[in-house]
């Protein structure tokens, strides 16, 4: 838990050093007004590129599951 604690603080005191440096040197990073659209857009392109991977990877188990209990079904002599 102490290391724990000393990493976040050592993050927090890192992140606050960069954004007072970025605001020393006058660069405010302003976004346009579509930008969280513009980010949020994608997913659903990116959502309906991946259920392809995400069918594969379900079925394939699940087919393997499926052929060992029909397999188990036929009586063994």
């Amino acid at each position: 838990m102490k290391k724990y604690a000393i990493g976040a603080s050592a993050v927090a005191t890192g992140l606050f050093g960069l954004v007072a440096s970025t605001f020393a040197a006058g660069e405010i990073i302003t976004l346009p007004l579509t930008a969280v659209a513009d980010l949020t857009g994608n997913a659903s392109q990116i959502m309906s590129d991946v259920w392809v991977l995400v069918a594969v990877a379900i079925g394939i188990p699940m087919g393997f599951y499926i052929i060992r209990k029909v397999i188990a079904l036929i009586p063994k002599h």
